[in-house]
């Protein structure tokens, strides 16, 4: 029941991502969530949505695909990790010009999962990138 209920929080960030339903992504994250990625380290879930939405709002449409996950539910049953892979697709037609209008970041998410008062979310998340390709102008920062 942990392992279906923590593989539903993952998809629910994507899915949230890429709908720009931001108060269903701050669902996904504790209040006190941290967030470390190639650019830096994010504490606290409202300043997480805040960056998703600086960087998401702003395109066309994005697709963000999880897969091949691994769960492990710590011997306490309220903690767990938790291993992805991810492809997320960035779409902004008015991307620099000759630049293209599609950035593609593959990478892993490694989560940390807590669960309080029966609900499991994320508590702490590193995203860390593999392979880019595309144009980087398509996310303005």
């Amino acid at each position: 029941m942990a392992r279906e209920a923590i593989s539903e929080v993952l998809a629910t960030v994507a899915h949230s991502q890429d709908a720009n339903d931001w108060d269903r992504l701050a669902a996904c994250f504790w209040p006190d969530a941290v967030y470390r990625h190639p650019g830096g380290v994010i504490e606290g879930c409202h300043d997480i949505v805040e960056r998703s939405k600086a960087a998401l709002g702003q395109l066309d449409a994005s697709q963000h695909l999880v897969g091949s996950l691994t769960i492990t539910v710590h011997p306490d049953g309220r903690s767990a990790s938790a291993s992805a892979y991810f492809q997320a697709q960035h779409v902004r037609a008015a991307a620099a010009p000759g630049g293209g209008s599609l950035l593609i970041i593959a990478g892993t998410y490694t989560d940390r999962l807590e669960q309080r008062d029966g609900e499991w979310r994320i508590a702490e998340r590193v995203q860390a990138y593999s392979w880019r390709e595309g144009n980087s102008g398509v996310i303005v920062r």
